[in-house]
């Protein structure tokens, strides 16, 4: 049992079902009713083949997060001692060969999926991912702002990946009103997680200073890492209210969804100015994961709005 709850704590399994949920619901929500609705092309993806692609990202995913620890065990076990399990609990060769294992599986994954409609060229997206994850936990992460526009991108990239792998989505066609929306997707999920990269910098400040990691609150100081997000956190907030003055007859689980994310980024705005402590960035983190949650959730209220406008 130890050994299980440590694995889950390596892979951090709430965040690989958020990925699978994302892909899942952007696909059911936006992309499928699009594509079915306006007779723009023939569906490639079913069912079957959205689980694999799904299952793909999550595997590239929890072997990218177990390389990340690998990695970062001496900033681990100041920041958070709790939650090292390499060389406590898994041998450091053993992480190595899950890491290999896990991509392999990805890539197979998404081969198949490739090869179902014999466009493999769509495999460059998971090879992009495991190298920017690779990468990511060698050098990326400790130099100043590529690490978290590296991790902002290939949280977008999930979403985006969606409709790569579905050809008969618009995806330049943003005269189409579905077609906006999704880019409104990408958008919040770029900067939602940008945000929280920084936070959580904010919060890993002792580690990384220790590891000569170059992050923004380090190199630039808590309140300018603070502003940083502040300025994320307003672009945010007006791409949402963009979308609520220009939507046309927006439902009212649309107005509701986007109203809830908006109070709940206002409130992280006032917290971010009451912090001080670590205790008070890590809540602030938990709590960017939720709206993460919550704007995840509000694709199903377009499911079954008209994708005419």
């Amino acid at each position: 049992m130890h050994k299980v709850k440590a694995f889950i704590i390596l892979i951090r399994l709430p965040n690989l079902i958020f990925i699978v949920l994302t892909q899942l619901l952007v696909w059911f929500s936006l992309i499928r009713p699009l594509v079915i609705k306006q007779h723009l092309h023939h569906l490639v993806l079913n069912e079957g083949l959205l689980l694999l692609l799904a299952l793909s990202t999550m595997l590239i995913a929890a072997a990218g997060y177990m390389i990340n620890d690998y990695f970062d065990i001496g900033i681990d076990a100041i920041n958070k001692p709790q939650r090292v399990t390499i060389e406590k609990v898994f041998k450091r060769r053993t992480i190595i060969v899950w890491h290999v294992v896990l991509n392999i599986l990805a890539l197979l994954m998404a081969a198949y999926i490739s090869l179902y409609y014999l466009q493999l060229r769509y495999l460059v997206l998971q090879f992009i991912s495991i190298f920017l994850l690779l990468v990511y936990s060698t050098t990326f992460k400790r130099k100043l702002l590529i690490g978290n526009l590296t991790i902002s991108f290939l949280t977008a990239l999930s979403l985006l990946s969606v409709a790569i792998y579905e050809p008969g989505f618009p995806l330049s066609d943003v005269s189409l009103y579905t077609v906006r929306i999704y880019w409104t997707y990408i958008l919040f999920a770029f900067l939602i997680t940008f945000s929280r990269e920084v936070i959580k910098d904010i919060e890993d400040i002792k580690g990384d200073d220790t590891q000569y990691c170059k992050t923004i609150p380090l190199v630039w100081g808590i309140q300018t890492a603070k502003n940083f997000v502040y300025a994320l956190i307003v672009s945010l907030l007006m791409i949402l209210v963009v979308v609520c003055v220009f939507q046309k007859d927006m439902h009212f689980t649309v107005t509701g969804s986007t109203c809830l994310l908006l109070l709940s980024l206002l409130y992280v705005v006032y917290k971010i100015q009451q912090a001080t402590k670590t205790i008070h960035f890590h809540k602030i983190s938990i709590y960017l994961k939720w709206i993460t949650l919550v704007g995840i959730l509000s694709m199903i209220c377009y499911s079954d709005i008209n994708t005419s406008f």
